[in-house]
């Protein structure tokens, strides 16, 4: 199946809008109506008593200037700790080794590169695939990467982060740093939208997946053929206990909608298998495998359940890979972004709407909707 659509550089949002809240909203019914709306509406057309389930994952000030000992400039996009957590890569003191994106990489023949203006001498040297970062003095490495990083603006906004991007690349409930690119339908809301929902009966949960660089992976032919990245996911007890609860969910984002997928699949790989989550979620988990639980809330139940003794939650690994047939357990509703051609995010939007998903974009397309990250959003009902 194509997942190729024409998009017009000047439909690509380069800049957010003013306020997180101008941004338009298309929303598309279960039945496949569509209306033009705002974010503002969203109180108006997402259901009282459900619940509002977004990713709380935090964009690490990623990208950072380094220079050869032969005075060169190179640019450094950290990915993800090599060896541990990233929660404890950012608190740990010197050294610290990251896997990582070297522009010009070639031209670094040998030697550490210095990075200007540390004030802790920070040093970078190989360290087989990944790169070894050390500093002088105690700061942990969260603390100079957030002075000295920037935030990493995706490559198609064609220009480098502004002061203003610390703030608006980031969601109002932000909070667990390890992601290199926000989960960006999640910048529109505000804590007035949020106040307005809850005001209604809206809960609002929270998931955290690191949104990891592979997001940005073009699809090349058919879906199946995709090697699918993996992201590290964390669903606190507190969150199994809400999404046992059996209430309609609205996820907010795609990241978001993986974490929860995951986590259905999570619960009939343990219950038939006994593989619990500290093996990580393949790809095609759902290929193959029985389906124990008639309901997603069942699945967090057993869940619930099962954690009981340990008193916390969940953390793992999710490779896993919505193509068109997938049947979503979550949510009945996705708010979402509107994503590049040939990406694996359309797959997700086609897993909600079905082939309808031309058709809505042709119509954002032209009614001049603003695409990509800083963009405007649509609110997708499930079908079927």
């Amino acid at each position: 199946m194509e997942f190729d659509y024409t998009l017009p550089e000047s439909h690509i949002a380069k800049h957010p809008p003013a306020r997180r809240e101008d941004a338009r909203l298309l929303h598309v019914d279960s039945s496949g109506k569509w209306e033009d709306r705002g974010i503002a509406d969203l109180p108006h057309v997402i259901p009282p008593d459900s619940q509002l389930w977004v990713n709380e994952t935090r964009v690490l000030h990623a990208r950072m200037m380094a220079v050869k000992p032969t005075g060169g400039a190179l640019e450094l996009l950290l990915l993800e700790p090599a060896n541990i957590p990233v929660e404890q890569a950012l608190t740990a003191k010197s050294p610290v080794t990251w896997n990582a994106m070297v522009g010009g990489a070639k031209k670094w023949k040998s030697g550490a590169l210095s990075v200007p203006d540390s004030g802790v001498d920070l040093t970078v040297e190989r360290d087989g695939e990944a790169l070894r970062f050390s500093w002088q003095g105690e700061e942990d490495f969260g603390t100079v990467l957030d002075r000295l990083g920037r935030i990493p603006l995706p490559p198609y906004m064609r220009r480098s982060a502004e002061a203003a991007d610390a703030e608006r690349y980031q969601t109002v409930f932000a909070r667990l740093p390890g992601s290199v690119a926000a989960p960006t339908a999640g910048l529109h809301l505000t804590e007035n939208l949020l106040g307005a929902l809850a005001h209604q009966g809206v809960h609002c949960g929270k998931v955290t997946l690191h949104v990891g660089v592979g997001t940005f992976k073009p699809l090349q032919g058919d879906p199946e053929g995709h090697l699918m990245h993996g992201e590290r996911c964390i669903v606190s007890r507190k969150g199994l206990e809400e999404l046992a609860k059996g209430q309609a969910i609205t996820a907010v984002g795609t990241t978001t909608m993986r974490t929860l997928e995951s986590l259905f699949w999570l619960a009939c790989r343990w219950r038939e298998h006994g593989v619990g989550p500290e093996q990580e979620i393949e790809q095609w988990v759902y290929k193959g495998i029985d389906q124990p639980f008639d309901t997603f809330a069942a699945a967090a139940a057993w869940l619930l359940e099962r954690t009981a003794e340990q008193g916390g939650g969940l953390e793992f690994v999710t490779h896993l890979m919505i193509v068109p047939g997938y049947r979503v357990r979550s949510a009945e509703r996705l708010l979402t972004n509107f994503h590049m051609p040939n990406s694996t995010l359309l797959c997700i939007v086609e897993a909600m709407l079905g082939p309808i998903w031309r058709e809505v974009y042709a119509h954002a397309v032209a009614e001049n909707y603003r695409f990509l990250s800083y963009g405007d959003a649509c609110l997708l009902e499930r079908r079927g």
